[in-house]
């Protein structure tokens, strides 16, 4: 999967495919239902965090975050666990948090813009 786990594709772990969610991948029939269900349970992480910083639980919305983060570590939970643990008032969490989502931020934009003629 890629960084954005709510997308609506799903790149096949084994082959590299693009595709919509599916059970199968179109290319090589490997079975993505582990996958599917595990962004699914992303999401639903995801929308209860966002439930919980609306209704003032900073604690479950900590918690949810970092069950996104456990389920997907991409730059995006981080920053939710980051802004969690800030409301929370775990100073140190947050800013590791915060860091980490910054710092692969950083790497994937270095290989992408990365000069031909770098060496």
């Amino acid at each position: 999967m890629t960084d954005a786990p709510l997308q609506n594709n799903v790149v096949c772990p084994t082959c590299g495919a693009r595709q919509e969610w599916s059970d199968v991948c179109r290319r090589c029939k490997c079975d993505l239902r582990l996958l599917r269900a595990a962004a699914e349970t992303y999401r639903r992480s995801r929308n209860g965090c966002l439930a919980a910083l609306h209704g003032g639980q900073l604690a479950l919305a900590l918690e949810r975050a970092r069950d996104c983060e456990r389920l997907i570590p991409c730059p995006e939970s981080r920053r939710l666990s980051a802004v969690c643990a800030l409301l929370n008032g775990d100073f140190p969490a947050a800013f590791a948090a915060a860091r980490e989502a910054c710092d692969e931020g950083f790497e994937n934009v270095s290989r992408i813009k990365a000069s031909p003629f770098d060496r």
